[in-house]
């Protein structure tokens, strides 16, 4: 593991308990089986449905899986979920919640550019949402290995914040340039001691290309809660003015990007 990675998994393992608060007052987690919508943005269950089709049987790893609303959705709509993340307290959070629910889901922890723990070719599907590819310092070295534990014609199917979001301070108004779209990091945050990426829209598809990937679809979307521009919390935004760009600028450019790509059959 990485330096930046395993800083990033320390700082994970402190921040659990503060999100673990947050998830329950959002209340979403308990959801998900049931209404899996809950789990996705930015078009991304639409997208798995159109290119994997019924979960029902399917193999799934959720990767980076984080609050693991989208582990709990796929094991709702009947998969085998394999949930992988890189902190322990994370995934305790979670298996306590599976157990909870009645959900049979395998939590391993584990760098996800290092998936050596799993066997190759072991699933269907392979799954990422909001806020991964922002703690990954390799992208090819995940792709890579997202590429080798995928069976032949299986897919991988990602939701992210779009690029496009990150050059802007964070304040609706004015919108001013906090740096340039090239600037990728990292960013380390002296207080936390954790390091972030803000990947441009080439460091995301080239790589996920040149592993081998064939693109199936690209999405483009903006948000449809004004709590994109709010905070952290899961419950619903509560101002509606921020998603109209006339009131906030950002509002004009995407605020999801959501990819399905394949493993062709060799």
């Amino acid at each position: 593991m990485n330096t930046m990675h395993q800083a990033n998994r320390r700082y994970w393992d402190r921040a659990t308990d503060w999100w673990e608060q947050l998830e329950e007052e959002g209340g979403l987690w308990h959801r998900c089986p049931t209404e899996p919508h809950l789990a996705f943005d930015g078009g991304a269950l639409g997208l798995i449905r159109e290119v994997a089709g019924d979960m029902s049987g399917r193999d799934v790893c959720v990767v980076g899986s984080g609050d693991n609303h989208a582990a709990f959705a796929f094991a709702g709509m009947g998969a085998n979920v394999t949930s992988v993340d890189i902190s322990d307290r994370r995934l305790a959070v979670a298996s306590r919640r599976a157990e909870h629910m009645g959900l049979p889901i395998t939590f391993i922890q584990a760098d996800a550019a290092d998936l050596g723990s799993i066997g190759s070719g072991e699933f269907d599907l392979v799954f990422s949402s909001n806020g991964f590819f922002v703690w990954i310092a390799d992208l090819p070295t995940v792709f890579g290995e997202i590429h080798r534990i995928l069976r032949p014609v299986g897919h991988y199917v990602f939701y992210d914040i779009h690029p496009f979001q990150r050059p802007w301070k964070s304040q609706v108004t004015p919108i001013e340039v906090a740096k340039p779209y090239w600037y990728t990091g990292p960013f380390e945050d002296d207080e936390d001691g954790a390091f972030e990426f803000n990947w441009t829209l080439a460091e995301i598809l080239n790589p996920l290309a040149a592993t081998g990937f064939t693109l199936r679809q690209v999405l483009e979307s903006p948000a449809d809660d004004s709590r994109f521009w709010q905070d952290y919390s899961h419950l619903p935004g509560t101002d509606d003015s921020l998603l109209d760009w006339n009131e906030n600028p950002r509002a004009a450019l995407p605020a999801w990007l959501a990819l399905a790509s394949q493993k062709p059959f060799r």
